[in-house]
């Protein structure tokens, strides 16, 4: 399953560049995203390899792109004559420190865009909790000579909210769909997973309180529906816990450009007892992930829900509907075609554990979410950006960390 190539979509989604085309070396600040600056994309991708090895377009530069080649602030410059000496400047502010480029334009009346490598105060833009505005102050000197100061105003997002989608060539998305020409940005919510949030353990103590399991052996029995069955233990805890499905997606601040989503992180959803599909999604995630049982993210037009590998080679998968957890109305009943591991599972499960509220909305979960799977197979291979299936491994192979949890 890949999910993602990188180096493409951050090129799709960084340079969609209007250079000035002027006379003389007349230069302007750049601010791509729609002038907006999400700290949990700055902090997601801090470590990612910008170009993958099998990659052989990626790999081959873009003579008009100086400087950081995924940077996402910089300056459009029109070269007046070839060996145009520039010196670039962002000046030092509350979430970057001062980040300089110098070098030269190569070429004669041509375009370029210039990005220097942002210094970013990391620490700072943990503490983003809501929208704020920011200048970005632009130096600029052309052949030793000053050529004025340019600001730039940005608006920085809390990091909760996670870009999911980007719009191309002036067109727009929305949540019914990823039109033609939008980059997917899918594998951002991955950063919300969090496998080594220190509130996990308390969760899989409590999961092993429910006596449905009596330890977490993922994949070491090779039983589809013993690893069902440590998932059914998660469940029943957070069931017990109180979490109910809360539609709450509202992101302050929106573009029509850049596409985006109010995630809570897992101690959030967990404080709050409430969480909407993606909050659900990448809670059990990270549950999952702590588990070794390997899930993945699932996104559909306006939805998302998450699935795991009932095998460890990945052969084998099924489906988890998060909202319906806490349902009321949820009861057990044997579906034609559900995967088999959940028909072995209830069949060894006792009488009153079937009885219970946790089981039917378990069941349940499963058998919704893994037939719209099977729905969907063609369009999750066929790599239609609307429905994406977010491999959690190979999101962390390409470099996309978990958010730290806010100490």
């Amino acid at each position: 399953m890949k999910t993602f190539s990188l180096a493409t979509v951050l090129s799709l989604v960084l340079f969609p560049i209007s250079f000035l085309r002027a006379a003389g070396a007349e230069w302007s600040p750049e601010a791509n995203m729609d002038h907006q600056l999400f700290p949990s994309m700055v902090i997601a991708t801090a470590s990612v390899r910008p170009v993958e090895e099998d990659d052989e377009e990626a790999e081959e530069p873009d003579p008009s792109l100086l400087g950081d080649r995924f940077g996402a602030l910089g300056i459009s410059i029109h070269s007046p004559a070839a060996h145009t000496k520039v010196k670039v400047t962002l000046k030092k502010n509350d979430l970057m420190d001062e980040a300089v480029w110098t070098g030269e334009l190569p070429d004669a009346n041509q375009d370029y865009f210039i990005a220097p490598k942002v210094n970013y105060r990391f620490d700072h833009l943990r503490k983003v909790a809501q929208q704020v505005p920011l200048n970005v102050d632009f130096a600029v000197e052309i052949d030793g000579k000053p050529a004025g100061d340019q600001v730039e105003t940005l608006q920085v997002r809390s990091l909760n909210d996670c870009p999911f989608g980007v719009s191309n060539n002036e067109e727009t998305i929305n949540d019914e769909n990823f039109i033609s020409g939008a980059a997917p940005l899918g594998w951002m919510f991955a950063a919300y997973v969090n496998e080594n949030h220190p509130m996990l353990d308390k969760i899989l103590k409590e999961a092993l309180d429910t006596k449905i399991v009596n330890a977490f052996l993922h994949y070491q029995t090779d039983n589809e529906a013993d690893v069902l069955r440590q998932v059914f233990a998660v469940w029943t805890a957070l069931q017990k816990r109180g979490i109910k499905y809360s539609s709450t997606t509202a992101t302050p601040g929106g573009s029509s450009v850049v596409y985006s989503q109010y995630i809570r992180f897992v101690d959030q959803s967990i404080g709050n007892t409430q969480a909407n599909c993606a909050d659900g999604s990448v809670l059990f995630a990270s549950v999952l992930r702590k588990l070794s049982i390997k899930p993945f993210l699932v996104t559909i037009p306006g939805h998302m829900y998450i699935g795991f590998y009932t095998k460890p080679d990945k052969s084998e998968f099924v489906g988890l509907e998060t909202t319906v957890i806490g349902s009321t109305g949820a009861t057990d009943e044997a579906a034609e075609g559900e995967p088999a591991g959940l028909t072995e599972l209830r069949e060894k499960l006792d009488d009153q554990t079937k009885e219970t509220k946790a089981w039917g909305t378990f069941a349940r979960a499963i058998q919704i979410a893994s037939k719209d799977l099977a729905d969907n197979a063609e369009k999750f291979d066929a790599g239609d950006p609307g429905y994406q299936m977010i491999d959690l491994d190979e999101a962390r192979e390409e470099g996309i960390m978990p958010i730290p949890a806010t100490p």
